[in-house]
């Protein structure tokens, strides 16, 4: 249910088989009717599976052209048009905003409102049974459990409204909820999560098997109780614990989390996706493909329908720079600090090796460089050299002609990058890019996971690969955070151990919560966690050199052509044309919007920012 095209389908085929509609136009159907109808309590619940919040291919902050969101916002990657605020000025610097991927409480809390509604309606629904009712109850509980985790993660504490409220003209005080204390919250959506996990069926029947069930509910539980013991480990408590989490509270979290992630897995009904094990950057690869959302792996999904008219536009917003077929693309430019996250898969550290003995090493093939590299990285990125569709990937940061002569790129790819040496033309970057200016990737690399190779039509709205809400590689990985926290090393290692063997790199002997926190980075990225992560274990305001993002800007790799031997050689830019960084303390919390201020004199503004 889920999918998010389908409420134009459960309205066709309501109309063209009930006889109740051949009686009354669809459009003054009364509330006291719905309720008397299945079928249409089914449309209501489509909605409110419409207006979840899941940072999906469709979420960006402001204006989608600006490239900000959260794979942009971390360490990840850049975005790559030359567009404010961001990515526009390579001598200036970037502040956070404050309210960077903000949820106005005026617009998420009318989907709060509707999942209370329905709640409160179903009891009298005559048409249903005890066990329908029992497990729609369930169900919505859900939605609005996900409504609290989006609004918590951002501000902190937010109003606790769990039945509708009465518009009383005469009474608008009843009206004005002050915020509850951020541990209010993440215990609310642990313990809904726990209790629904209970009702909620293991597995559903195919006309529904893209709505909650038991599993997607722990999912919810995994990730929500381990953010809130980050907090509670890293944070400070402020304004009396409308933001931050007691310390107390840490173990308590770890162990729901913990909880939940083990439960999950032990009812062995998902598995890590590994039907092309003698391919691992392939298996990896088609894990995020378009029509293998149904691979086992993933939890809950988000599907999409061009027919339906709810495709969505990640392929050509995205695209490498020469198969863009026109316009947009390029987005996501992964950083050279990215790459190298990436280790060798021996196990030695991913630094590129591009000189010996201080002299660059000189490659035919600019993609020999990344040789033994961690499939997962050939899997979900671009690299100078990649093979796509039926070409590669040529990223060319300019040609040399002697030792003291050399030509750099100064266009985007299709503005006439060309020099005449002795009589014949070289073109100075590749078809993909390697100048500072225009639409292309000025770190050398493109985003390659969840990019559509089949797709014929780039144009806007026609991509309808699903996104993971939930995956299991995602709960190995907590389960790894909250044991090792716990002190259930032996757990915490197998569990890292399970990706990294999925992933066909050496498994590890020793465990630390840097290493879990490394393979987190490589096995989620560009899946939206990494900004959140850096969040919650509140290293974001530290210092690039420290793992933060101040005074991060992101580095490139400039492969250079070699004309005397046709060879390539690697440089390292580290002084992209983009802003440097600065990510304050007080942005661990978003900035309550100025309407919801306005409109609520009980609110509290989070600290740091005045109303």
């Amino acid at each position: 249910m889920n999918k998010i095209f389908i409420t134009f389908l459960a309205i066709v085929c309501f109309i063209s088989c009930s006889d109740f509609l051949n009686k009354e136009s669809f459009d003054i159907i009364t509330p006291e009717q719905v309720w008397k109808e299945p079928k249409l309590i089914n449309s209501v619940l489509v909605n409110l599976y419409d207006g979840l919040q899941v940072e999906d291919f469709n979420y960006w902050y402001r204006d989608a052209w600006r490239l900000i969101n959260p794979t942009s916002m971390s360490d990840e990657a850049q975005g790559s048009f030359q567009k404010d605020p961001l990515f526009d000025n390579g001598s200036a610097t970037y502040t956070y905003e404050d309210a960077l991927f903000e949820q106005k409480f005026s617009d998420r809390y009318v989907f709060i409102r509707n999942c209370n509604d329905f709640l409160d309606q179903l009891e009298g629904a005559e048409s249903l049974s005890s066990s329908q009712k029992e497990q729609l109850n369930a169900e919505v509980r859900f939605l609005r459990a996900m409504h609290y985790f989006s609004l918590v993660k951002r501000y902190g504490g937010v109003p606790l409204i769990t039945a509708p409220q009465v518009y009383d003209p005469s009474n608008l005080e009843s009206l004005a909820v002050s915020r509850n204390k951020e541990v209010e919250i993440y215990d609310f959506i642990v313990k809904e999560c726990q209790a629904i996990s209970e009702i909620l069926p293991e597995i559903r029947p195919e006309s529904e098997k893209y709505r909650a069930n038991k599993g997607t509910a722990l999912a919810l539980c995994s990730r929500a109780a381990l953010y809130a013991a980050s907090i509670a480990k890293y944070g400070t408590v402020q304004l009396n614990g409308l933001v931050g989490i007691d310390q107390s509270e840490t173990q308590r979290f770890y162990q729901s989390s913990y909880d939940a992630s083990k439960a999950l897995l032990d009812m062995a009904i998902y598995s890590l996706y590994s039907k092309n094990v003698n391919d691992r950057t392939q298996n990896y690869y088609e894990i995020f493909i378009k029509g293998n959302g149904d691979n086992g792996e993933y939890i809950f999904q988000k599907q999409y329908n061009v027919a339906g008219g709810k495709g969505h536009d990640w392929d050509k917003r995205n695209a490498p720079f020469s198969y863009r077929g026109g316009g947009w693309g390029c987005g996501m430019a992964p950083t050279l600090e990215m790459i190298e996250t990436y280790e060798y898969m021996d196990g030695a550290s991913g630094e590129l090796k591009i000189k010996e003995n201080g002299v660059p090493i000189r490659f035919s093939d600019p993609y020999s460089l990344f040789e033994g590299k961690d499939p997962r990285l050939f899997a979900s990125v671009y690299l100078p050299g990649s093979p796509c569709k039926d070409s590669k990937i040529e990223w060319i940061r300019g040609i040399i002609i002697s030792d003291t002569e050399r030509h750099q790129a100064t266009n985007q790819p299709d503005g006439g990058n060309t020099v005449e040496v002795n009589g014949v033309v070289y073109n100075t970057s590749g078809k993909d890019g390697g100048a500072d200016a225009g639409d292309a990737s000025k770190t050398g690399f493109y985003q390659k996971k969840f990019w559509d190779e089949t797709l014929t039509d780039m144009n806007m709205g026609k991509s309808e690969t699903p996104w993971p809400v939930f995956r299991l590689g995602e709960i190995y990985l907590n389960l790894a955070e909250a044991a090792f926290e716990l002190d259930k090393k032996d757990e915490a290692l197998s569990a890292v151990n399970k990706i990294r063997e999925r992933a066909g790199i050496v498994e590890i002997s020793e465990i630390s919560i840097e290493k879990i926190r490394h393979e987190r980075k490589v096995e989620l990225a560009f899946e939206g966690h990494r900004y959140w992560d850096m969040k919650r274990w509140r290293i974001a305001h530290l210092d690039v050199s420290q793992g933060g993002l101040n005074g991060f800007r992101g580095s490139a790799l400039y492969p250079w052509f070699d004309i005397r031997d046709q060879k390539f050689i690697f440089e390292i830019g580290t002084n992209t044309p983009k802003q440097t960084r600065i990510f304050l303390e007080k942005n661990y919390y978003t900035r309550i919007h100025n309407e919801d201020m306005n409109s609520n004199p009980n609110l509290v503004q989070n600290p740091g920012y005045t109303n």
